[in-house]
């Protein structure tokens, strides 16, 4: 696995899996070492209710995490992730009309 940097966008409501218990679905841009974004990523399995508080990470905030290509799934921006590697480095605001946001974003 490779740690990375990852703005994240959005995540799906928790549904339950026989195989990892409680699940969600992240997607999120993977960025760069300048936090410039490379492609729209795809986060599976990842059992955030079972992270510890400070692992939890918000929507619009930027990650560094230990992920990797999930090779059971055929889509190519899907990856999985080492939940215990997570780190919140910072939060995204609205400030200046989103405009980081849609810097981070819009390229893509």
């Amino acid at each position: 696995m490779e740690r990375r940097k990852i703005l994240i966008a959005t995540r799906t409501y928790p549904s339950i899996s026989t195989k990892y218990q409680e699940t969600v679905c992240t997607a999120g841009v993977l960025l760069d070492e300048d936090d410039q974004p490379v492609q729209w990523i795809r986060i599976y399995p990842i059992r955030f209710r079972q992270l510890d508080f400070d692992k939890r990470y918000p929507r619009w905030s930027i990650i560094s995490a230990k992920i990797e290509r999930n090779d059971k799934d055929y889509r190519e921006e899907s990856f999985r992730i080492d939940d215990s590697s997570i780190e919140v480095i910072r939060k995204i605001d609205t400030s200046k009309n989103w405009e980081e946001r849609k810097a981070l974003v819009l390229p893509l």
